[in-house]
């Protein structure tokens, strides 16, 4: 399935905004290496995750899978099992990531889909579209090589709050150069009666 839409600016009235759609599986994959990425002391469930994003835990069971055989992700099975980010995943570009779990880069026909097949096209041979869409494709890739799972998890602060994960202590990452500040716990929500 192709889930990448361009608008090209044409002169005129209407002018709509370039747009650019990754599929919703690429789209989980990054919000659960980022979450685990807030939560690097201490496993995460698949509940935890999807009740912070309000995603089925339908959907984030099968990216979990792949991001666990990609050996981005550990699982621990068992009762107290659950995820954590591998130790070097933080250093992960999110291009390397979307590559992996993007399914087709085809913007057009004319481009190898994912087996390979493309469409014919009478202007194949002298048509510069399809050079300029490979170019800003990679221009697209190019640009998400140039972050990292970890610099996605920063300032970690705002984040945390927002996917109803709170501060548990403060603990300065000196091993590695991800600055990422200290480690996080799930909140329980507080039972009212």
């Amino acid at each position: 399935m192709l889930m990448y839409a361009f608008h090209l600016s044409i002169p005129g009235p209407v002018q709509r905004p370039a747009a650019m759609r990754l599929t919703d599986y690429t789209d989980y994959s990054l919000r659960v290496m980022l979450y685990l990425a807030l939560r690097r002391d201490g496993l995460s469930t698949i509940q935890d995750i999807s009740d912070a994003y309000g995603i089925s835990k339908n959907h984030l069971m099968k990216v979990v899978q792949r991001l666990g055989e990609l050996g981005w992700v550990d699982t621990v099975r068992g009762r107290n099992g659950g995820l954590r980010l591998a130790p070097n995943s933080l250093a992960l570009s999110v291009g390397a990531v979307v590559r992996q779990t993007e399914s087709d880069f085809a913007l057009v026909g004319c481009f190898p889909d994912e087996q390979g097949e493309r469409r014919q096209c009478v202007i194949e041979p002298q048509c510069r579209l399809k050079h300029a869409l490979a170019a800003a494709r990679d221009a697209f890739l190019g640009e998400l090589d140039r972050h990292t799972i970890g610099e996605l998890a920063q300032p970690a602060a705002g984040l945390t709050g927002l996917l109803g994960l709170v501060p548990i202590k403060f603990m300065p990452d000196a091993a590695g150069p991800t600055g990422l500040a200290g480690t996080v716990a799930r909140r329980t929500p507080s039972r009212e009666h």
